[in-house]
């Protein structure tokens, strides 16, 4: 079929594929341009989150490398066109520049990138709306963990499961939303802690020390362990939340889920609050950010 169609154009007059490169690259523009727009309006959108904290650094690099492959494919389509402008000034030009055939290929792909419009402005509404609505979620230490631990008994799964719950109704409300479009959960949770030393008689300084490998660690050595290990830990807990409530979802085996959990130690967890203490139940605390993206490799 395609060696018939190229038959057919390279059959045509000169002047029929002058129209047909001309027509297609301003629609190709027009395209691009449009889209860009869009796309633009994301990455303005993505700098006031990350700005005031809403979305996790780790997601930014996710949602960023999305925006360059999803522009590198505008930007591709762009040339492309801006080639066949150069090309078809004039039948002349045309002739001289390329013969019948290899016009007909870049037409083709011109047209596949043309016909695709809809399914790509699905994903551009669905990483705007993902965007947009990204937030945090702020858990006390004192909800999860008994003092002097990192580790969540088992016991609380009930209170653990009410207090991930909006999370997991956030992110089964964006991936049943777009069923078409191949797509992935990120959920991470963030560490801190605050400058309150451990007693070196006690057991979770003795774990901590065997965990580092070290006899005498800083203080904020533990501490930064320590908000590592609790944001691992409640990983561990969101992991069973979600599997228990996969009802929640459409279609629950085909959304690709990743975790990560990380500390940052001492670190003060918000700028905007000027009078952290060196031991303060504010600092004491595991970020939780989650976003639904459309699936990269998929792109």
């Amino acid at each position: 079929m395609f060696f018939f169609c190229m038959f057919l154009f390279v059959s045509c007059t000169v002047q029929k594929q002058l129209t047909a490169a001309r027509n297609a690259s301003a629609t190709t523009k027009k395209i691009v341009q449009k889209e860009s727009a869009a796309l633009d309006t994301i990455q303005k959108t993505l700098q006031g989150k990350t700005e005031n904290k809403a979305v996790d650094s780790v997601v930014t690099v996710e949602i960023q490398t999305i925006l360059n492959k999803l522009n590198s494919r505008l930007n591709s389509a762009q040339q492309l066109a801006l080639l066949l402008d150069a090309a078809s000034v004039n039948k002349a030009t045309l002739r001289r520049t390329m013969t019948a055939a290899t016009l007909l290929k870049k037409l083709i792909v011109l047209d596949s990138f043309n016909n695709a419009r809809k399914q790509r402005e699905e994903v551009y509404a669905m990483l705007k709306e993902s965007v947009s609505t990204a937030k945090y979620r702020m858990y006390h230490l004192a909800a999860f963990f008994d003092p002097g631990v990192y580790r969540i008994p088992s016991a609380a799964i009930g209170t653990i499961a009410a207090q991930f719950a909006p999370v997991v109704d956030s992110i089964a409300y964006i991936a049943n939303k777009y069923p078409r479009i191949p797509r992935e959960a990120r959920i991470v949770f963030v560490g801190y802690s605050d400058n309150t030393p451990l007693m070196e008689s006690g057991a979770l300084y003795k774990e901590l020390t065997g965990i580092l490998n070290n006899e005498k660690p800083t203080e904020q050595e533990l501490n930064q362990l320590l908000s590592d290990l609790r944001a691992k830990e409640m990983v561990r807990n969101i992991k069973l939340v979600v599997k228990a409530d996969a009802s929640k979802f459409a279609d629950f085996n085909s959304l690709t889920v990743g975790y990560m959990g990380y500390g940052r130690g001492e670190e003060f967890p918000s700028s905007t609050i000027t009078d952290y203490k060196p031991r303060d139940e504010r600092r004491r605390i595991v970020l939780s950010y989650w976003i639904v993206l459309p699936l990269a490799s998929a792109l």
